[in-house]
């Protein structure tokens, strides 16, 4: 009983003490919100990537703690927030998260700023490890850097011996015979690949061959040698030039020949690699009594001299007369015979006469002869004969033979065009063009009657120039290729008097080739309309060289026959369509005339997966193509013209006047037939 008792007291004294030594804790009282903020007022973040904000609502101990999360309405589509404050990047730029209490309202912000998604590159490689390429040859490396969505695929190129291949772009030069490592180096990570390239000995020079074995000249003339080397792939194929008697003929390093005296020479051409030769046997003559050139010149003035003026207030015809009298220096054997016509009013009338004793008719097509800077009336029509009769043309050009027979001689055709809609529209009344012109079947009619009336079948003149708008077109240029070495024209409308007559007529009296004479025609209005860097000149001009139509014919028609199996009823529209993506010309008229630069379309047509040929077609008519253009110039505002246009009916509203549709107008029979069966 006794030791019960102490513990009872011993526990009880204990349970006092521990009751005395703390008071119950009394809870905090809540309190309203005044307050809340962000643990970040300020962030960045890339493109598609997410971070979390935190909202601390004041003071610690408020009772209603929830808060809303929103995206200013302006910034909506560069971010996106979550109920629990979630923040999404949507898209580059700049917006404003705020948060809201949802007792008393009070908020806070953050801006955040978008930047482009980075991804690292984590590798590189090269399409070729080992390769080996001929001193003198190039071989391009292609560098892919991993991964494909990598934000930076940037490399640098080096090479272990620049002096055995030197490298730029991925682009390796063999420079002499030996190795290198070609290393390409990305420019994030550094991340390194290469490719052991060995450089071999190169391909030697076999031959040399001439376009000319012999040539007859007359004194004081020039001719143009064409050097080709063999193989085409030679690494040297540089060559020098010589004569056996400079007295006699020179030429230079350009393989020009100039003839000196009556005589004979040889010219010699040499490799400096093989030291290869060829040789042309060059006879100088006197002039004799034939002349070297004619140019007749068909000026069917229309509306262009009656009703359309130069800054000096003559019409466009005269302007041009007034160019080419303008030249000094016209040798005896050079001649210029115009005819006039087609035109209610010559300005010649209404202004002072101009280096003539006489007017141009308004009432008779006239014949003049260019002669030391004046024109001189040859004959006066007993009638105004329609200019696009090609009767008037073939009696035209008959004059010209018969009277100025020439060594060459060249044609002229001075109006509107249309391309296979015609030229020489003559007008028939003040401001009316008469719709009868000369189509191309016509024009090869006058020439070819001419030459057999003249007793020169089967011969070529020199060249035929379109000073027209739209007639440098594949069809035309073929028909006229039995009767003409040579063509000039425009895939464009021509802007004002069209060619620029002072610039070449020059080279003509000067002696010059032919080529060269006609590379001046096409410079010279080139640069008349504000030269080739000019964004304001869509003007285009080219020569060709008629020998390569049919060759260039052929292989477009081989083209357009792998084309049947392409193009159907059902994908027409997709076909009219990739043509009309090509260059095309007339400006708002261009489905009326139906012309389109034929290269552009050719590099559309083996590019799309639809109606591609196959690159044997497309290839062989791109190096066909590469033979007929003589020349090609064009302003910055030309955008893809090459220097040929092909026709192609893009309006079925146009249906009446597709010429395709005559049968007659084209010996381009295969891509007539696709243009007459699925035009529109």
């Amino acid at each position: 009983m006794k030791l019960f008792k102490n513990l009872f007291i011993v526990l009880f004294a204990t349970t006092l003490g521990s009751c005395s030594m703390t008071n119950p804790a009394t809870p905090s009282q809540p309190v309203d919100v005044n307050g809340v903020e962000l643990n970040l007022t300020e962030h960045t973040i890339q493109n598609g990537s997410s971070f979390q904000l935190e909202a601390y609502v004041k003071p610690d101990n408020a009772l209603n703690k929830n808060v809303t999360w929103s995206v200013q309405r302006k910034y909506s589509g560069i971010l996106s927030v979550s109920e629990t404050g979630l923040v999404t990047a949507l898209a580059e730029g700049t917006g404003v998260v705020v948060v809201t209490t949802e007792e008393n309202y009070f908020t806070a912000s953050c801006t955040v700023n978008v930047v482009k998604k980075i991804t690292p590159a984590t590798g590189v490689s090269l399409s070729k490890s080992i390769a080996s390429i001929q001193q003198g040859k190039t071989l391009t490396l292609v560098a892919t850097v991993a991964p494909t969505t990598a934000t930076t695929k940037s490399v640098t190129w080096s090479s272990s011996n620049p002096n055995v291949a030197s490298v730029a772009g991925g682009v390796v030069s063999g420079v002499s015979q030996g190795s290198a490592v070609i290393t390409a180096t990305t420019v994030d990570g550094g991340f390194t690949a290469t490719c052991e390239v060995t450089i071999t000995e190169p391909t030697r020079v076999s031959s040399v061959a001439l376009d000319h074995t012999s040539l007859t000249l007359k004194a004081e003339r020039t001719a143009s040698l064409v050097a080709t080397v063999s193989p085409s792939d030679a690494y040297d194929k540089s060559i020098t030039w010589s004569s056996s008697n400079p007295n006699v003929a020179t030429v230079s390093s350009a393989g020009v020949i100039t003839a000196k005296g009556v005589g004979s020479a040889t010219i010699t051409v040499t490799t400096n690699d093989g030291n290869h030769k060829a040789n042309c046997t060059v006879t100088v003559e006197e002039k004799g009594a034939s002349d070297d050139w004619t140019i007749l010149i068909y000026m069917c003035g229309s509306n262009l001299e009656s009703s359309m003026t130069n800054d000096d207030g003559y019409g466009f015809a005269v302007s041009d007369l007034k160019e080419i009298l303008s030249v000094t220096g016209q040798p005896d054997d050079v001649n210029i015979i115009i005819e006039t016509g087609g035109c209610t009013k010559w300005t010649s009338n209404s202004k002072a006469k101009y280096s003539a004793s006489y007017d141009i008719s308004t009432s008779f097509n006239q014949i003049h002869r260019v002669e030391k800077q004046k024109i001189v009336l040859e004959k006066q029509l007993t009638s105004k004969p329609n200019m696009g009769d090609p009767n008037t043309l073939q009696d035209f050009i008959e004059y010209g033979l018969i009277n100025y027979p020439a060594e060459k001689t060249a044609l002229i055709l001075w109006n509107h065009g249309g391309g296979l809609q015609g030229v020489c529209f003559g007008e028939t009344s003040k401001n009316n063009l008469s719709n009868d012109g000369l189509e191309a079947t016509e024009v090869v009619k006058a020439v070819s009657g001419a030459l057999d009336n003249c007793g020169m079948s089967g011969q070529k003149l020199e060249w035929i120039g379109y000073d027209a708008c739209l007639m440098q077109v594949q069809d035309i240029a073929e028909m006229n290729s039995p009767y003409f070495k040579y063509m000039v024209g425009s895939e464009e409308s021509e802007a004002g008097a069209g060619w620029d007559y002072d610039t070449w007529i020059d080279d003509l009296y000067a002696g010059k080739d032919t080529e060269t004479v006609l590379k001046a025609i096409v410079d010279g209005f080139i640069k008349d309309n504000g030269g080739t860097s000019s964004r304001n000149n869509d003007q285009t001009l080219s020569y060709l060289k008629l020998e390569y139509a049919t060759e260039y014919m052929n292989a477009w028609e081989n083209m357009a026959t792998a084309l049947k199996s392409k193009i159907t009823s059902s994908n027409k529209r997709y076909f009219n369509d990739l043509v009309d993506d090509a260059k095309h010309y007339a400006d708002t008229d261009y489905d009326y005339y139906g012309l389109f630069d034929a290269m552009d379309f050719v590099n559309l047509l083996s590019n799309d997966s639809t109606f591609n040929p196959g690159s044997s077609y497309t290839s062989a008519v791109t190096t066909a193509y590469s033979k007929l253009l003589g020349y090609a110039s064009r302003g910055k505002g030309a955008g893809n013209s090459n220097g040929l246009c092909m026709f192609w009916c893009i309006s079925g509203s146009y249906r009446r006047v597709n010429p395709y549709t005559a049968g007659v107008d084209t010996h381009f029979s295969n891509w007539a037939y696709l243009s007459n069966t699925y035009y529109g």
